[in-house]
């Protein structure tokens, strides 16, 4: 069976709980501990990097190469995600390539633990690549729904809540407790128990899952041990390519080539003219999803030194006992997401019934906007609300975050759902893959961002005064564009809404 004949996978028969499949709700689990574990640590990562191995350089070096290699790491994490997508469609099938890439990240998040720089960067790199494989599991959420199912744009609202609950409560206990508390290292170990107990979960009931007996048109007996093999093979390459950004840089670029060469060679070879189109409106969202994550990123690396160095702290350092940690802030972007989405998720419809409902590419254009007022925020403070020891204070910060919340939700949730329906049925994963690589283009872009905040040695609170400012009008000008171009890329969509 093709890894893709949804016909035949579509709407398991294991139940329902709550309105929903039952194996939706032990994917959610998985998704919970899976976004713990990497939201764990990514709240601490750029900080540790500079101060663990880095903190022989000035403080402004030292801030730039935490932070490039912090935008390389998530460059890659997202970008291999197509050849993740590839080897899920191809190779493995979906369920037995998320079972692998759960496995694989929990040795990796262990190593990272390492003393030294390079046990360090290699172990990143090893779950860089066991997280490509993890793509499926954005699939497989889809897959236990009919097509025409209306339950199916409510499932992914859950994945999504899923994602972020895991991502709200990683900081207070991966970096905050932990890490503050016992040394960011002991970070990386709490972040493998998540990881662990959501594998556990998964590897008993992953045989229920639809399209778990799939055998892909490469499959073959020695499949599974071919792609570990592999993925041990590139441990050192991938590490190398976080090591040197600028190499990393044009990598990423040319392998974003490729791959809007193979969807046009796709399409032609198709040639059907509608699937055409739609591939167009993809790839003009696909720009707009860039633009937004590359100023959304910069809130673990740019703006978590911001938050360190520039930010007074909450409640006068102090929250529930226990001293403020400037990485709580990274919790804040999924809790107002916990709090925002399901009003949201209401909107919609409700916007829908009075016929005043932004179409997808407007609401993209809205996302855009709303992240760079949230810029504007900061960028306002610094220059007119500095308090006497020259900080600003937190609701600036708590501001921006609510921005990019609110266009993250205008955004991201309807562009999972968009996959599905504007990809080629055989296309899915691949597709999936290649929207997270988007932000894998992304990283890299936040990477030469946050990098400014720092250039020619700057380490006050006037190189984010610049780069705020850029920011602010750079995304209000892409937005607009967005905004006013909308129809003409509805059309392109051919009735998917």
């Amino acid at each position: 069976m093709h890894a893709n004949d949804d016909s035949a996978r579509s709407s398991p028969q294991d139940g329902s709980f709550m309105g929903h499949p039952r194996l939706l709700w032990m994917l959610l689990f998985v998704t919970v501990w899976f976004n713990f574990a990497f939201y764990g640590f990514r709240a601490f990562l750029a900080p540790y990097v500079a101060q663990a191995f880095f903190s022989g350089l000035p403080q402004a070096q030292a801030l730039q190469q935490a932070n490039l290699l912090f935008a390389g790491f998530g460059t890659l994490l997202y970008a291999l995600t197509i050849l993740g997508g590839w080897v899920a469609d191809n190779v493995l099938g979906e369920v037995r390539s998320l079972r692998l890439s759960l496995w694989l990240m929990i040795p990796a998040l262990l190593g990272m633990a390492s003393p030294t720089r390079t046990g360090f960067v290699m172990a990143l790199a090893a779950f860089v690549l066991a997280a490509g494989l993890n793509i499926p599991l954005t699939v497989l959420i889809g897959r236990n729904y009919a097509d025409n199912d209306p339950r199916r744009d409510a499932g992914y609202t859950l994945y999504y809540l899923a994602i972020n609950f895991g991502g709200f409560i990683a900081p207070f206990i991966c970096a905050a407790w932990i890490g503050a508390h016992y040394g960011y290292r002991w970070g990386f170990v709490a972040a493998a128990a998540g990881m662990l107990l959501g594998t556990l979960v998964f590897e008993w009931r992953q045989r229920k899952l639809p399209g778990a007996g799939d055998k892909p048109r490469f499959h073959r007996r020695w499949s599974l041990p071919a792609v570990v093999i592999a993925c041990l093979a590139l441990i050192v390459p991938t590490g190398l390519l976080m090591a040197y950004p600028d190499v990393l840089h044009y990598t990423v670029y040319g392998l974003m080539g490729v791959l809007v060469l193979y969807f046009v060679v796709s399409s032609a070879h198709r040639g059907d003219r509608v699937q055409n189109h739609r591939y167009v409106a993809l790839l003009l969202l696909f720009v707009a999803l860039i633009a937004f994550w590359a100023m959304s990123l910069l809130s673990a690396s740019a703006l978590n030194f911001f938050a360190r160095d520039h930010v007074a702290p909450l409640w006068n350092g102090s929250l529930l006992g226990m001293p403020w940690d400037f990485t709580l802030f990274q919790s804040v972007n999924p809790l107002c997401i916990l709090v925002f989405a399901p009003f949201m998720a209401l909107l919609w419809p409700w916007l829908d019934r009075h016929r005043i409902n932004p179409v997808t590419p407007r609401k993209f254009g809205i996302g855009l906007l709303l992240v760079a007022l949230g810029y504007g925020v900061l960028w306002f403070a610094i220059a007119r609300l500095q308090l006497p020891d020259g900080k600003v204070a937190a609701w600036t910060l708590l501001v921006c975050y609510l921005c990019s919340t609110v266009g993250e939700l205008a955004l991201s949730p309807i562009g999972y759902a968009l996959i599905g329906k504007l990809a080629a049925p055989d296309e899915t994963s691949l597709a999936m893959g290649g929207w997270f690589f988007g932000v894998g283009v992304s990283y890299d872009l936040s990477g030469q961002i946050a990098a400014m905040t720092t250039a020619h040695g700057q380490t006050g609170i006037g190189g984010y005064e610049h780069v705020f400012a850029w920011l602010l009008i750079g995304g209000v000008a892409i937005a607009l564009v967005y905004l006013i171009t909308a129809p003409w890329i509805v059309k392109l969509m051919h009735g998917v809404h």
